[in-house]
């Protein structure tokens, strides 16, 4: 598996929402799937970015698919 830092993860979350604003709004909000921790809060450690990047994964493909 790849390692990725914070500010590729931020450039994700842009790409994938389309406006800065709301990504930096989504990797602020708490998120059932991270266990109610914040995407940023995840990006600490090497398990939590993989984890913020294969949920900004999922969210582009279902923005794609509706």
């Amino acid at each position: 598996m790849h390692e990725h830092d914070s500010a590729f993860i931020v450039e994700l979350a842009n790409r994938v929402f389309g406006d800065p604003a709301k990504a930096q709004d989504w990797l602020h909000r708490p998120s059932l799937q991270l266990g109610g921790r914040t995407p940023v809060e995840m990006l600490a450690t090497e398990d939590g970015t993989r984890r913020v990047e294969e949920l900004l994964t999922q969210v582009d493909d279902d923005r794609r698919l509706a």
